[in-house]
């Protein structure tokens, strides 16, 4: 009896335990929302009506902004909400010209183009508002307390912008960059990437005859 008693805590305390695991589980994982097919799914439907009423125009229009923005890396939706409307063009046609110049394909590739039109796009920004703020429009300048200020501020946020442009760009020239695979072979060495050097002397009267030289 005490044993039966014993065996029902344990299946109650392992259902407890069970039902921790089952709501801990989604909350702990990884999200992956890669399975948007529900999503482009519902929007087709919504498309091939051929009269919507207002609740239906709204969804439409919330699900293609939803499926813009999940493929927004693929298609620059990121890089072009930059700025205000009248610039989306300059920025997309910025990015498809870096895309296509170094031929970026895989995600991190596009990541980089991405840091690379907003670091550049921002470093603009800051000089052109630099130069209009100090200089009127007669070609003169002022200055008092508060523009000094003010130019003090959009100097380091240039200088911020031009550090992450340069550093972008060294990262995505090096990622392109093949991979050095260099070997030369000789009677005499082997030297490849591991920089080990098999050592044959002239003299082969000598003991170790082949001497493995290791990098230190």
């Amino acid at each position: 009896m005490a044993e039966e008693k014993q065996n029902k805590k344990l299946i109650k305390k392992e259902s407890k335990r069970a039902q921790i695991e089952r709501v801990l589980k989604p909350l702990t994982e990884t999200f992956d929302f890669s399975d948007d097919n529900w999503i482009v799914e519902e929007y087709v439907k919504l498309d091939q009506k051929s009269k919507l009423t207002p609740r239906e125009e709204k969804r439409k229009d919330e699900l293609r902004l939803e499926i813009g923005m999940i493929y927004g890396l693929k298609n620059g939706a990121w890089v072009v909400n930059l700025g205000h409307s009248k610039y989306y063009k300059s920025l997309a046609t910025i990015r498809s010209s870096l895309i296509k110049e170094y031929n970026c394909k895989t995600p991190l590739e596009l990541m980089l183009v991405d840091r690379i039109v907003a670091s550049y796009w921002r470093a603009m920004r800051c000089d052109t508002i630099f130069n209009h703020f100090i200089e009127k429009e007669d070609g003169s300048y002022s200055f008092n307390q508060l523009k000094v200020n003010v130019m003090k501020e959009f100097n380091k946020a240039l200088e911020l912008s031009s550090r992450q442009l340069n550093a972008n760009i060294i990262l995505l020239k090096e990622l392109k960059q093949p991979k050095l695979n260099v070997k030369v072979r000789t009677d005499s060495a082997f030297i490849a990437q591991n920089q080990q050097l098999n050592i044959n002397p002239l003299n082969r009267d000598k003991p170790n005859e082949n001497e493995n030289i290791e990098p230190k």
